[in-house]
This record gives structure tokens, C-alpha cells and sequence, in this order.
């Protein structure tokens, strides 16, 4: 690549790039937190009142299908980036996440417009599906490329910590916010303010990334290497695709069935207030976000392999008998429930494990091939899947099939390529 003093050719200094990387993803993960946060309200603001009858089904349907479009924005991103460099990529999409977010924010009720409400919701949370997808393809590996080799651990794990920590904050304002008003002064108007609020964090997320740089890993591929392609990725790095594939469901089951899905369907069947669901959520968020950098930390010293297989065998022992607490009636048992699952979430190094999976002319692309897939076939289903099961019956559903995904990603962990237990060798390594 050309030589120049612009942005794209400035130098990137590690810390500030994970700061400004951790920051951008944390607000892109807060604007995407909201919507599943107030999920119970949104029932009665975007559907006729008839509509209730049906529980948290149709704005979890809406849930599901806009993850429709997050594998496109992935995919289509992934491939940007690895042509043309991660910076901008990621920019553009924590604008369109922004803008996204704050149009929820003014969207007009059934009462006003009718069925275009919805209509409206489902485009708009397509459009952030896409921006999601796009962002995630192209942070990883900016965070990668430009955090020191033997550290990859430690800062996939501070990646890892602004998700939880972004969608703990979509909660926690969510959370105020019903505390605060009253449940008609929400229903109203008081639901728009966690949207609206995006529009301010959105800039200073986007302000920062006009100050860094490009990765060096990228520059120094320099031009005519062969262009990025979906099929090259499933040829030379379809194992890493799969398994990378299944940790990455797990990783998107447990976010979605036990921090969207769950605070929400216990609201519904009053077994707790919503300032009381959403409290112990974030405060379970919270855990996972401080212990992703420390467990990644440990995983650069003890590898990766025996992270993975403590999240994925733990949560899948223990989802059902913490489901079961957490829908007890206890305030106590659900706050432990979380804590427990947020703890066990930081243990799932997947930044860093798909980060060493691909070389870095293909790394967005493989990134978007797994995780944008992922997210969408497992974590976009999770919340419509668990509330379809409760409404037939099953209230423990969503708990079974996280268990599901938790078996699939003991078997990754098996199969994963011997490299994710030496990470203290990964410099004499090639990362895939």
C-alpha cells in the first residue's frame, strides 16, 4: 500500500487502538442490548393490543429475522476489510448502528400508524443486524493485528469484555429508565430515551476511530495478493470454520437465551419486575466483562483449550439446575444465577481462538464466516425459540437448548486444532 500521512497510514499504538476499538464495540453493543432489554414494552407500543395474548413471540420474531442480515453485513464486510483494511469498515458501521438505533428511538406506536409500525421495527433492526455483523467481522481483527503476539488472550478478552459490558449498559439504562417512570410514563414515552441515547455515544465511538490508524499486519501484505473469497476460506480453513462455527454458538446461546430472552420471559410471567430482572442481568454482565480480560490473560499462558472446555462443560452442566434458581421468585437466586453465567461466559476466549484460526489476508472474512453465521443461526433463534417452547408449555426450553449448544462446543474444543493449547509457542506458529 502506498506510503502516506493520512489516518490509514498512521501508526497504531496498541493501547490506544484497544481503547478506541473497546469503546466503539461497547457502544455498538449497547444500541443492540436495548431492544431485547425492553422487549416486554415493545409489545404493547409496536402491536395491537390483541397482540399480547401472544406473550414475547412477535418481538422476539422480530428479533430472529433481523439476524437475517447480520451474516450479509459480516460477510460482506469481512471481505471489505480484508481488501481494503479494517479502520473504515468498522467506522461506517458504528455510524449505521447509530443511526439505526435512534430511529427505534422515534418511532411512531400501532395507535398512530398501524401495521407500518412493525413493518418499520423489522426494517430497522435488519439494518442494525447488518452493522452488527460488519462491526464484529472487522473489530476482531483489528483488536488482534494490533495487540502484541503473545497477547492476543488478554486482548480478545478485553473485546469479549465490552460486549458484555455494552449490552450491561443497554440494560442497566433500560433498567433506570422502568424504575424510574411509572409503568404507563414508559409505555408511552419512557422507552424512547434508551434509544435516543445512542446518538451521543454513537459519535464519540466514531470520533475515536478517525484517529487510528491501519494495522501494520495489514499494510505490510502490500498489493497484489489474492483477492479474500468465501470459498477459499472453506478450502484451506473449513476446519477452523466448524469449530470455530459451534464456540461461537455457545458464545451467542448463552448471551441470548439467558441476557435477552430470559429477564424478559420472566417479566412476562411475573415472577419478577422488570428493574429486577434487568439488575440482576447487568450485574451478570458485569461479572463476564471483568473476568473475559483476566481469564484471556491466563488463556496466553495456559492456552486456549482449557478455557473453552471449562465454559462450555460448565455451562453446560449447570444451565438447567441455574435456570431453575433464577425462575425460583428469589431475588438472591437470580442474581446468583447470573453472576454464575457471567462468569463462565468470560471463560469462552473466541475472540482470540478465531483470531489464530486465519492468516491475516483472509482473518475478516473467516471471522465473518463463523461468527456472523453463528450469531445468526444460533443467537438470533434463541429468544423466539425459548419463548415459542414457554408458550407450549416448556418454560425451561430455552435452558435445553443452550445445553444443546454447550455439547456441540465440548466437541469443538476436542477437535480444535492442537495450536489453541500452545499459545505461548503462537509467535513460531502460522496462526492458522
Amino acid at each position: 500500500m502506498p506510503a502516506g500521512s493520512g489516518p490509514s497510514t498512521a501508526r497504531v499504538v496498541p493501547r490506544r487502538a484497544l481503547v478506541v476499538v473497546c469503546a466503539a464495540s461497547a457502544v455498538e453493543w449497547y444500541d443492540y442490548a436495548v431492544y431485547g432489554a425492553l422487549a416486554s414494552v415493545l409489545v404493547g407500543v409496536v402491536l395491537p393490543s390483541g397482540a399480547a395474548r401472544e406473550g414475547l413471540v412477535p418481538v422476539f420474531a422480530v428479533f430472529a429475522t433481523s439476524f437475517l442480515t447480520r451474516p450479509l453485513g459480516a460477510i460482506l464486510v469481512g471481505l471489505r476489510a480484508d481488501r481494503s483494511g479494517r479502520r473504515q469498515a468498522l467506522a461506517t458501521m458504528v455510524l449505521l448502528m447509530t443511526a439505526a438505533t435512534a430511529a427505534i428511538g422515534l418511532l411512531p406506536p400501532w395507535s398512530a400508524i398501524g401495521l407500518l409500525a412493525p413493518v418499520l421495527l423489522l426494517l430497522l433492526r435488519m439494518v442494525q443486524g447488518f452493522s452488527s455483523g460488519g462491526g464484529i467481522s472487522s473489530s476482531i481483527p483489528f483488536v488482534a493485528e494490533s495487540a502484541p503476539r503473545t497477547r492476543w488472550g488478554l486482548y480478545g478478552g478485553w473485546h469479549t469484555s465490552t460486549v458484555a459490558g455494552g449490552i450491561a449498559s443497554g440494560i442497566a439504562v433500560a433498567g433506570i429508565v422502568s424504575a424510574v417512570l411509572s409503568a404507563d410514563d414508559l409505555q408511552r414515552w419512557g422507552w424512547r430515551i434508551p434509544f435516543l441515547l445512542a446518538v451521543p455515544l454513537g459519535l464519540v465511538g466514531w470520533s475515536g476511530w478517525r484517529r487510528l490508524g491501519e494495522t501494520a499486519e495489514f499494510r505490510a501484505l502490500g498489493p497484489g495478493r489474492p483477492a479474500p473469497s468465501l470459498g477459499r476460506v472453506w478450502r484451506e480453513h473449513g476446519r477452523a470454520v466448524r469449530t470455530g462455527f459451534a464456540l461461537i454458538g455457545v458464545l451467542a446461546a448463552t448471551f441470548n437465551v439467558w441476557f435477552v430472552f430470559l429477564p424478559a420471559h420472566l417479566v412476562a410471567e411475573d415472577v419478577h419486575r422488570l428493574p429486577v430482572a434487568l439488575g440482576c442481568a447487568g450485574a451478570g454482565l458485569v461479572v463476564a466483562a471483568l473476568s473475559a480480560p483476566l481469564l484471556g490473560l491466563l488463556s496466553d499462558r495456559v492456552g486456549r483449550r482449557p478455557l473453552l472446555a471449562t465454559g462450555t462443560v460448565g455451562l453446560g452442566v449447570l444451565v438447567l439446575p441455574l435456570y431453575g434458581l433464577a425462575s425460583s421468585g428469589s431475588t438472591s437466586g437470580l442474581l446468583v444465577a447470573d453472576v454464575v453465567v457471567g462468569a463462565l461466559l468470560g471463560s469462552l476466549v473466541v475472540s482470540a481462538y478465531l483470531a489464530e484460526r486465519f492468516p491475516v489476508e483472509l482473518r475478516a472474512t473467516g471471522v465473518a464466516m463463523t461468527y456472523g453465521l453463528a450469531t445468526a443461526l444460533v443467537g438470533g433463534t434463541a429468544p423466539l425459540i425459548g419463548s415459542v417452547l414457554a408458550n407450549r408449555g416448556w418454560p425451561a426450553g430455552g435452558a435445553i437448548y443452550l445445553a444443546a449448544w454447550c455439547a456441540a462446543g465440548v466437541v469443538a474444543t476436542v477437535r480444535a486444532p492442537i495450536a489453541l493449547s500452545s499459545p505461548g509457542r503462537l509467535a513460531e506458529r502460522a496462526p492458522c
